[in-house]
C-alpha cells in the first residue's frame, strides 16, 4: 500500500460542492495519492474534473472558466440564484423556481424545467475528454434508476451522458437514457459513495460531506411545505448514514451557501480547504495505522509471534 494513498468520496450539494476542490487541493499539497474518486452529482463533476486533470489547481480554474462563459450565462443555471428564499434547501428553492415561474403545467406536460442539452455544453467546458477511458483517476458516477429504484454506478462510457444523468436534478432536468436504465440525480440513493470509492477492502476511504443546513426559522403554511422539509430531514439523515462508513469523515463549513449559488466558489474552496487542514492529522494517522496492520500481517516475521520466540531464544 502506498504510504499516503486514499479512496475519496464527494457527496452531493450542488454549489457547496465547489469545497471538494478545496479538499483535494490540501491533499495534493501533503502529497497525499487519490487512489479512486466517486462522487455523486455535483460530487461527481468536481470528482470526474480532478479525475481527468489530477490536479485540483486546474479542476479549480476550469469552474472559473465555466463561470464567466457565455455558455453558463445562455444555460439557464446562472439566473436560478436570483430566486433565493430565506434558508438554502434545495427543495425549497426548487419550490419557489416553480412557482414564481408559473411552471406547474410545464412540469406536467414536460419531464424538466430545462434542458440537458444546455448542461451537457457547460459540462464540455469542465471536461476536455469523452470517455472514462481517459481519465487519469479511476472515477465512478452516481445515479439513481427511475425503474428500478436503486442506485447505478457509472465506471466506462461517454462521461459527459453520465455526469448529466449523475446530477439531473428531478423535475428540473430530464430524465437520462443509460443502457436500460432511466437515470436521475444520483443524490436519490447514494448521496455520499464510499461504499463504491474503494478498490480494495482495505483501501482507505475518506468521505466529504456538504449538507445543506436545515433552515431554524420554519413554519408551514400549507401541506406541500410539509412534505418539502420531510424531504429535507430524509436526505439530510441519508446523507449522514451513508458518509458514517467512511474510514474519515470531512465537514467543510458550507455557511449559508444555496445548492444553485456557483458564483460563491471562492467561499467554499476556501472552507474545503480549511476543513481537510483540520481532517489531515486524523488522515494521516489513518493512513499510517492501515500500512502498518499492511505491514505486519505479511511480513509475519516481524509480527508478534516473532516478538515472542526472539524474547525465547534470548533467554535460552
Amino acid at each position: 500500500m502506498d504510504k499516503k494513498e486514499i479512496c475519496l468520496a464527494l457527496g452531493q450539494g450542488g454549489a457547496r460542492c465547489l469545497a471538494h476542490i478545496g479538499v483535494l487541493q490540501i491533499f495534493q499539497e501533503q502529497g497525499i495519492k487519490v487512489k479512486k474518486i466517486s462522487g455523486t452529482s455535483a460530487g461527481a463533476i468536481v470528482g470526474a474534473v480532478f479525475s481527468e486533470t489530477e490536479d485540483a489547481f486546474i479542476t479549480e480554474k476550469r469552474f472559473r472558466i465555466l463561470l464567466k462563459s457565455e455558455v453558463y450565462e445562455q444555460s439557464g443555471l446562472n439566473k436560478l440564484k436570483a430566486h433565493n428564499v430565506n434558508g438554502v434547501s434545495f427543495w425549497e428553492q426548487i419550490t419557489t423556481r416553480i412557482r414564481g415561474m408559473v411552471a406547474l403545467n410545464l412540469a406536467q406536460s414536460k419531464l424538466g424545467v430545462l434542458q440537458n442539452i444546455n448542461f451537457k455544453k457547460c459540462l464540455k467546458i469542465l471536461i476536455h475528454g469523452n470517455d472514462f477511458s481517459q481519465l487519469r483517476v479511476p472515477f465512478s458516477a452516481m445515479a439513481t434508476d427511475l425503474i428500478t429504484g436503486y442506485s447505478v454506478e457509472i465506471t466506462s462510457g461517454d462521461i459527459i451522458t453520465a455526469l448529466n444523468a449523475s446530477a439531473a436534478i428531478p423535475g428540473f432536468f430530464p430524465p437520462v437514457p443509460w443502457n436500460d436504465h432511466l437515470l436521475v440525480d444520483g443524490a436519490v440513493c447514494c448521496p455520499v459513495p464510499v461504499e463504491h470509492c474503494r478498490i480494495h477492502e482495505h483501501d482507505i476511504t475518506v468521505a466529504v460531506h456538504v449538507p445543506a443546513a436545515i433552515n431554524p426559522d420554519y413554519g408551514p403554511e400549507n401541506a406541500l411545505d410539509i412534505m418539502v422539509r420531510s424531504e429535507e430531514i430524509n436526505m439530510r439523515n441519508l446523507d449522514q448514514i451513508k458518509s458514517s462508513r467512511a474510514d474519515v469523515k470531512i465537514f467543510p463549513d458550507t455557511k449559508n451557501v444555496g445548492w444553485n449559488e456557483l458564483h460563491r466558489l471562492d467561499e467554499m474552496v476556501a472552507s474545503g480547504r480549511a476543513a481537510a487542514k483540520k481532517a489531515l492529522p486524523q488522515v494521516l494517522a489513518t493512513i499510517a495505522s492501515r500500512t502498518k496492520q499492511s505491514t505486519e500481517s505479511t511480513n509475519p516475521v516481524g509480527g508478534p509471534l516473532f516478538q515472542e520466540c526472539h524474547k525465547y531464544l534470548i533467554r535460552l
